[in-house]
């Protein structure tokens, strides 16, 4: 029997937070624990960017631990979030709400916060991982985690880890079409490379390139389009070597520069609507003998190469012949998905929970083992709806009948009317169905099954002529 009261939600929630309103002085949320959950600490914990169901998560978790919980926007985002709105009022609430500027943490701090205790800073975006890196450092010096860019930017952390010693992609940045040509020229035949911004987020214009006008033309469109909302990432595209081999996810939580792999996940990626890396699935999997541990082993020291000390980190790893090697690391970042039923059923703790341990529960985080089980409670994956048909729903995405394992089904869209774009990234993705049962094999065969008929166009009733004429 699975219990399903703390995140009873049918629908995932996508950059939804209500606008906050003030008329002087920084906007703030503060969320402060009710009584009857508890007493208030006087520990104060920041958020940056809360959207999603992670911000609403945290904001749960906190009135429950009697934590105040602070929530800001990064510049980046505000900027996004900002970018449509019509009213001048919700976009002047949405500046005022928005982080220090460098230099001004600590004013902003004494005038702001009233001398309240800060104990750490986490981040919902990928836009505002180097915000919420310079407020850490700034107003938490005891616990920084360092300026270090090599963090966020693709390029840097693969010759950091290389400097370290530690196995790294083949790689080039390239401002050009003739500087890409010229690595792509190193590369043993038949002509295979992936192509990606150097900083970007959600699979967005990472491709896979086959033949030179292939790649000459998707890295014309990286050096002419910037993918991500940081708007200091720096330019080029990024040319790596294609890692054969499955793609795994090491997620981590730090307390003072102390690891804790607390899930591991095996992905399920392939083609779909001609995208070469579209993710079907997360699968949790027990750390069940010494190649899940040597998987461990290299990412936490990628971590210690990046001089990451506090807070998540999700670290997608390839597991080559020649043993793990990195895609890439998000540090200061969770699995970005709705993963904490799977994970408590599963491995019996969350990484959003021992984040909250990391900071502000030293015993739990002792207690707490240092890697995952080596054989779960159960089987649980997180299918990624993929639409393969673009237009406009017909019929509401009801959950399929006969699958034993499905415990919760949350497309997007859902309801007759809402438009459906291709699923060619994690940011197309159209919903998900969360997979859970004691049995593997039952999980499989649901997966499987719900693959087919995404596969097929059975998944969405799609008025795809509907769809042109918009």
């Amino acid at each position: 029997r699975i219990s399903t009261s703390r995140t009873s939600r049918t629908r995932p929630i996508r950059c939804t937070l209500p606008l906050c309103t003030g008329t002087r002085g920084p906007m703030l949320c503060l969320l402060l624990a009710p009584a009857a959950l508890a007493a208030p600490t006087g520990a104060a914990l920041i958020y940056c960017d809360p959207v999603g169901y992670e911000g609403r998560y945290f904001r749960e978790a906190c009135e429950a631990r009697g934590v105040l919980l602070v929530r800001l926007w990064s510049t980046p985002y505000a900027a996004m979030l900002s970018e449509d709105l019509e009213d001048a009022e919700e976009r002047a609430a949405i500046q005022r709400g928005c982080a220090p500027a460098a230099g001004e943490e600590a004013a902003w701090a004494e005038s702001a916060l009233s001398g309240m205790a800060i104990t750490g800073v986490l981040c919902g975006s990928d836009a505002g991982l180097a915000t919420a890196e310079r407020l850490q450092h700034a107003l938490v010096p005891a616990r920084t985690n360092g300026l270090v860019p090599a963090r966020r930017d693709k390029y840097l952390m693969h010759e950091a880890l290389r400097t370290a010693g530690l196995a790294a992609a083949r790689q080039s940045v390239a401002r050009s079409w003739e500087e890409a040509r010229s690595f792509l020229s190193t590369l043993p035949p038949p002509l295979r490379v992936v192509l990606k911004p150097r900083r970007g987020h959600a699979g967005l214009r990472v491709g896979l390139a086959s033949s030179e006008p292939q790649a000459r033309h998707m890295v014309e469109t990286l050096l002419s389009e910037r993918v991500s909302l940081d708007t200091e990432a720096e330019g080029g595209a990024l040319c790596q070597e294609v890692l054969e081999g499955e793609e795994w996810v090491v997620d981590t939580v730090s307390r003072a520069g102390e690891h804790k792999c607390v899930a591991l996940w095996r992905y399920g990626k392939g083609e779909a609507n001609g995208a070469p890396f579209v993710n079907f699935y997360d699968e949790l999997r027990p750390c069940a003998g010494e190649g899940e541990e040597r998987l461990v082993r290299y990412a936490l020291a990628v971590l210690d190469t990046l001089g990451w000390r506090w807070g998540p980190a999700h670290i997608e790893v390839k597991r080559t012949s020649r043993g793990p090697v990195l895609v890439e690391v998000n540090a200061g970042r969770f699995n970005g998905v709705d993963f904490g039923l799977l994970a408590d059923v599963c491995v019996g703790h969350n990484a959003y929970d021992v984040t909250l341990d990391a900071y502000f529960d030293q015993a739990a985080w002792a207690a707490l083992p240092a890697l995952p089980p080596r054989a779960l409670r159960g089987a649980g994956r997180l299918v990624k709806l993929v639409a393969s048909e673009e237009g406009v729903l017909r019929a509401a995405a009801l959950p399929p009948a006969g699958l034993e394992s499905l415990v919760r089904w949350g497309p997007e869209p859902s309801e007759p009317g809402e438009p459906v774009a291709l699923t060619v990234d994690n940011n197309s993705c159209a919903g998900y169905a969360w997979l859970l049962h004691a049995d593997e094999a039952v999980v499989a065969a649901d997966c499987a099954a719900l693959h087919e008929l995404q596969a097929a166009g059975r998944l969405f009733d799609v008025d795809s002529a509907s769809g042109a004429e918009s």
